[in-house]
């Protein structure tokens, strides 16, 4: 007996959560990767970015800058 079979090949990584496992009761190729969830916003300037080098969320965001104190009763909140 000559084994003629070949296990299919492995499907190329095309994003950075791709976790390609070989499921032998299928026969086939299944991906267990999820790419990360993105966070909530939690601040009205949270601007979240899905960075693919360090597969991970990062915001991008930045807090506005407080307005110079012109007037004594000025109180910014």
């Amino acid at each position: 007996w000559v084994n003629q079979g070949t296990q299919p090949v492995q499907p190329p990584v095309v994003n950075c959560w791709d976790n390609f496992q070989f499921n032998t009761t299928s026969c086939s190729w299944v991906n267990q990767g999820t790419q990360p969830v993105q966070p909530p916003a939690v601040n009205c300037w949270d601007n979240y970015q899905f960075n693919t080098t360090s597969c991970s969320w990062v915001n991008q965001g930045t807090q506005p800058v407080q307005p110079p104190v012109v007037n004594c009763w000025d109180n910014f909140q």
